[in-house]
């Protein structure tokens, strides 16, 4: 029995995972006994070395009404834990306790078969998540509706576009009127209008239902939530309330890895017999190098340059992109209007200052970039930089100064 209005108790809940088949094939075998003949085959705490703890020792409990983030690097153990939750696997360890009916958003489209048509689909999916035939045929008209679906709704799902789909499949679960909803990554889907709908759903839900939404977005996670946790290689490392575990899971956490700079920062170049040597790298004030800044502090960029010939002009370009690729801004001579000449073989540094960083917290990738004209002399990779955070709410890629005024229009 559950403490007052407190909905799910997860208690001391490890769980392990195996990376060899011969024991992936074994760890189902337990599972499916576990949840299917209702037996009790307790793991040992101790495992194979093809074998890992995927979550180990976790302990949190959830209110009605309320709302808890789970955040945590690639491989943490956040989907994980909630099937676990969902009873789509069993622990190994520990125990959890829930009252009312749990609803999960995870892998919305999971059981469907693609022959049948929409209606069809409605109880073929409604059956897995163990809902009967009678609670189905009452919401049939409401789960159609929702979708959004008209007349499609009797035509092979084969035919739905994946926003179709995922609306019907979306529709099937939100209609339910659970107790504790469990959403993966996603609090909405469809085009923006279809996810108004979807989070005005929800909002209704949310003074009868407990919600426990795992998602790498920090501002679902601070907009939405009451409290997160932060899980690290499968133990939680961090409780709290949201923007103390975005903070955390933004500076403590080692960050992901990302697609190979070479990938991104292609085409490289030297040319060799104008470029003596050349050292460029982010730095602070006093040029000691750096590999991170924060948001909102200054930033500086340092070249060295030796060439073998005189320029009159040398445009400098420090072109930014985010580790996923996407290209941010840049800094140039030609921009800020600075012109610099160059004597052959002397021994030249170009500082670069950037009164206050705006770009949000995360790794960013750059090249520099020496052009004489329309002639590229040089353009090579600068060291990853790290923007750590500050507890300041960010949105998008950089944060801009702003403020905003009020006044009474009679």
């Amino acid at each position: 029995m559950l403490p007052g209005d407190h909905i799910l108790e997860v208690s001391g809940v490890s769980k392990i995972r195996a990376r060899s088949q011969r024991d992936i094939s074994s760890q189902l075998s337990i599972d499916l006994a576990k949840s299917f003949l209702r037996t009790d085959l307790t793991r040992s705490t101790t495992h194979r070395s093809t074998e890992f703890w995927a979550l180990q020792d976790i302990s949190f409990s959830l209110k009605r009404g309320e709302a808890l983030g789970v955040m945590g690097r690639n491989g943490a153990g956040k989907s994980t834990l909630l099937r676990l939750i969902a009873e789509q696997v069993p622990p190994d360890t520990g125990k959890i306790v829930k009252i009312g009916r749990t609803e999960a958003l995870i892998d919305l489209t999971t059981g469907f078969n693609m022959n049948a048509s929409g209606r069809e689909n409605i109880y073929i999916r409604g059956a897995l998540l163990r809902r009967g035939r009678e609670e189905l045929t009452v919401l049939e008209s409401e789960i159609i509706e929702f979708a959004e679906l008209g007349d499609a709704i009797d035509a092979p799902i084969k035919t739905y576009s994946s926003g179709m789909l995922i609306r019907l499949a979306f529709a099937i679960v939100i209609t339910s009127n659970p107790d504790l909803l469990l959403i993966d990554e996603v609090l909405a889907v469809g085009d923006f209008r279809f996810r108004q709908k979807c989070l005005a759903r929800i909002r209704a839900l949310r003074a009868r239902c407990g919600f426990v939404l795992v998602s790498h977005s920090t501002s679902d996670i601070r907009a939405f939530c009451d409290r997160a946790i932060v899980l690290d290689k499968g133990k939680i490392v961090f409780v709290g309330p949201p923007e103390d575990a975005i903070y955390h899971y933004e500076s403590e956490l080692e960050p992901e890895g990302s697609e190979e700079p070479v990938s991104i920062l292609e085409p490289q170049f030297q040319d060799p017999e104008t470029v003596l040597a050349a050292s460029h790298f982010w730095c602070d004030s006093r040029g000691t190098e750096i590999h991170s800044t924060r948001l909102g502090e200054p930033l500086f960029f340092q070249l060295d340059l030796q060439i073998t010939r005189s320029i009159g002009s040398l445009n400098i370009g420090v072109p930014i992109w985010t580790e996923g690729g996407d290209y941010v801004t840049g800094f140039s001579t030609d921009i800020s209007g600075d012109s610099f000449s160059i004597t052959k073989e002397k021994l030249f540094r170009f500082t670069l200052e950037i009164p206050n960083c705006i770009l949000n917290p995360g790794s960013y990738l750059s090249n520099i970039s020496l052009v004489d004209g329309p002639e590229f002399l040089y353009r090579q990779a600068n060291p990853v930089l790290e923007v750590l955070p500050d507890r300041t709410p960010h949105w998008g890629v950089v944060t801009l100064p702003h403020s905003w005024r009020r006044e009474e229009v009679t």
